[in-house]
């Protein structure tokens, strides 16, 4: 018989198996590199971190709606969706602010600080009475006030609104003046600005 002749293949390197791959968490991910030392992609570290606070805020959003919901167990549904309108109405009315209310609060909110600016003025000058403008002029320089002239007008104007017994403005021929009546206590006149924010803000 004819013997053929097989040729014999050579040796060669086997294949590799396959690398598996593990899903890494966000905070393993960043314990590898911390343990690898090695510099993680431009920008990856922080969109790591800025994830896992996403996932750690929502944990404690879901964790205080369930604490809620365990409270109202056993409440009425009638009493449960009051309850919830009621809420819903309040952040209706945050959102929809009328901007002369805003203007009137953030105005409020610095008058106490004029009304001892006031106070410091007429006592050092002895006077009772004195213009407008040297008034203006005089608080719009204090560098702590940091209010323009109209601005500082337009806030005493508003103390004499709020407190007329304490402050008003007279205009005569001469021009105009601001009266204080140093006889009222000032701390009435905080409580009837405070008085006033309360009552815009409900």
């Amino acid at each position: 018989w004819y013997q053929r002749r097989v040729r014999v293949p050579a040796p060669g390197v086997l294949p590799e198996p396959p690398i598996s791959t593990k899903v890494l968490s966000a905070s393993e991910m960043l314990q590898s590199i911390d343990s690898n030392r090695a510099a993680p992609p431009p920008g990856m570290e922080e969109a790591i971190k800025t994830n896992m606070a996403r996932v750690a805020e929502k944990q404690e959003i879901e964790a205080a709606t369930s604490k809620k919901e365990d409270k109202l167990a056993g409440v009425s549904k009638d009493l449960i969706a009051r309850i919830r309108a009621k809420e819903a109405r309040t952040i209706a009315k945050k959102l929809v602010r009328d901007p002369e209310k805003d203007k009137e609060l953030g105005m409020l909110s610095r008058c106490e600080m004029l009304v001892r600016c006031l106070r410091v003025l007429y006592i050092s000058s002895g006077k009772g009475c004195m213009p407008l403008p040297t008034i203006t002029q005089d608080i719009a320089d204090n560098p702590r006030v940091g209010m323009t002239i109209p601005s500082v007008e337009e806030h005493i104007r508003l103390l004499a609104k709020i407190a007329p017994d304490w402050l008003s403005i007279a205009e005569i021929r001469k021009g105009r003046y601001l009266k204080l009546n140093r006889n009222v206590d000032t701390n009435r006149v905080v409580g009837a600005i405070r008085d006033r924010q309360n009552l815009l803000q409900n």
